[in-house]
């Protein structure tokens, strides 16, 4: 089977020579389209502040493009294929190796199905033999050599026994777990065995190897905290690092950074307000009529209405082939393609987010309204058509500025009444500052968290132009919106968006996928859209 690597141009740099901190970051973006700094500036490779870190120069002896290409491509793979962390708690040191040995197998092997030229570049690294002893260390790098090398057949009985609990084929095609969480387990039976051999682990001397594999300090969140106390960690490429808001109210939430493909734990705080009431000056039924909407969302027919969900009593095929195409364009999937019959009225809950950042006061491009004033309309009209189908509504505003400061304005909170009082309030919202989607998102779902019976929904009232003052890359927040809608989906909940404003449709496809976008350009379109997207 040829490679199926592309061959980028290397360019020289100084103190490197060859296999320029340029030229591994394009491939590492062909590879997966994964972009993330390398840096020549550590003593081993390791993965810290968002970036990959090499040495300067490659080990004696090592070629040293393609030493660097192993390295790098590695370390890469952590980021595509690894969780966040790993839960290190109640681990001895040696159990905590083993995880870093089979992780590193997992991802490598998961990262050869899908380029099997990778094998080039690590399997020469892997030179372990029975020759090189039996002491833990050896034992780790001869257990590392096999998971990685369908040809190598090492004769001790604990290697291969690491071997079978790794894998279900002789062939080393087939992992036994091939999910990171599930490899706890067999590290703790090899662990055991370790014990009862009576082998000596040197916890504090010990490197992963083979030499282009990086050092596993991501991996134990304990020992992250540890190092970020002696030396802060600087902040994310492309970004300033506004000062902490001391609020004890505020809420914190994480945020995914797409440039290390992880998680920051407690990134964001939501700090919420109560909305302030004024009397509308527009009436909601210049949009769209609120009876004409809870005729749409309720669906009536002869023998009741279909609901999707993931239980029923048929397949949908559309929902098939729009997961099916979701999945191939790496969007969204909803994995709700099961439908059945339903004559009773809807339950459960249902949430409406109205962006009131800055870009909202701009007009509507389709009337004389601004599109927060017909963000509210579709709220007020939507909220009411909702309610009226058995659901029960909660609706809020939205804006931020900067991650410590992200607004929460509570129009109207779950069971509470739909009354004159919450148009007004709803009527209040006004325009600034910016739109952080993804951690009012995050927000939303732990309201909705608490509520865990019937349907639930989160109906997103935005241009979808997201933006904030501390964020100067693009995607960076539509790909923390797009993984807080991906993992809302995961949990059953529902999320679409009404979108106000044509210009940023590309985004908010990205975040939401193509079938739960919506953008009505006129009354009458008002009642469809809401009916395909939380019909």
């Amino acid at each position: 089977m040829g490679s199926a690597l592309p061959e980028p141009p290397l360019l020289a740099e100084p103190g490197i020579g060859v296999a320029s901190n340029d030229s591994l970051r394009r491939l590492l973006r062909a590879l997966w389209r994964l972009d993330v700094p390398v840096l020549a500036d550590a003593e081993v490779p390791h993965l810290a502040h968002g970036a990959i870190r090499l040495p300067p120069q490659a080990p004696a002896g090592a070629d040293e493009v393609t030493w660097r290409r192993a390295a790098a491509a590695h370390a890469a793979a952590h980021l595509v294929y690894s969780p966040p962390a790993f839960d290190g708690r109640g681990l001895k040191p040696v159990v905590r190796a083993l995880v870093g040995v089979l992780e590193d197998a997992r991802v490598e092997t998961l990262a050869c199905r899908e380029l099997p030229g990778l094998r080039r570049w690590w399997l020469p690294r892997h030179t372990a033999t029975p020759l090189d002893g039996e002491g833990v260390e050896v034992l780790l790098l001869r257990l590392a050599r096999t998971l990685a090398d369908p040809g190598y057949d090492d004769p001790h009985p604990w290697v291969r026994k690491g071997r079978a609990l790794f894998f279900l084929d002789a062939d080393g095609q087939v992992m036994a777990e091939p999910r990171a969480e599930r490899l706890r387990s067999i590290a703790s039976r090899l662990g055991h065995d370790l014990g009862q051999m009576r082998l000596q682990f040197n916890a504090r001397g010990h490197r992963p190897g083979p030499d282009y594999r990086d050092d596993h300090r991501w991996m134990w969140p304990e020992a992250a905290a540890e190092e970020r106390a002696e030396q802060p960690a600087p902040p994310p490429a492309g970004r300033s690092a506004p000062e902490p808001v001391a609020d004890d109210t505020a809420t914190p939430h994480p945020e995914w950074d797409r440039l290390i493909a992880r998680l920051r734990p407690a990134w964001c705080r939501v700090v919420e307000q109560p909305a302030d009431a004024r009397e509308a000056t527009h009436a909601p039924d210049e949009v769209a009529s609120p009876a004409s909407l809870r005729r749409a969302l309720l669906g009536r027919r002869a023998g009741g209405r279909w609901h999707n969900g993931h239980t029923g009593t048929q397949l949908d095929l559309d929902a098939l082939v729009r997961a099916r195409i979701a999945r191939r364009l790496g969007e969204p999937v909803d994995p709700r393609v099961l439908r059945s019959r339903s004559h009773d009225r809807r339950a459960g809950q249902a949430l409406l987010l109205v962006d009131q950042s800055a870009s909202a006061a701009s007009a509507w491009p389709h009337g004389s309204l601004s599109q927060l004033q017909v963000a509210s309309a579709w709220a007020w009209l939507a909220a009411r058509a909702l309610a009226g189908t058995g659901l029960t509504v909660a609706v809020a505003g939205f804006s931020s500025a900067g991650r410590q400061a992200v607004h929460w304005r509570q129009v109207l909170g779950f069971g509470q009444p739909l009354d004159r009082a919450a148009g007004a309030r709803l009527a209040g919202l006004a325009s600034g500052g910016s739109t952080r989607l993804g951690a009012a998102l995050r927000h939303g779902l732990r309201q909705l968290a608490r509520h865990r019976d019937g349907e639930r929904l989160v109906l997103v009232i935005s241009d979808a132009d997201v933006h904030d003052i501390d964020v100067h890359d693009p995607r960076y927040l539509v790909e923390d919106a797009r993984h807080a809608v991906r993992h809302a989906r995961r949990q059953g909940v529902r999320v679409a968006c009404l979108l106000t404003d044509g210009r940023h449709a590309g985004e908010a496809r990205r975040i939401f996928g193509g079938g739960a976008v919506a953008m009505p350009k006129g009354a009458d379109e008002l009642p469809s859209a809401l009916r395909r997207l939380v019909g």
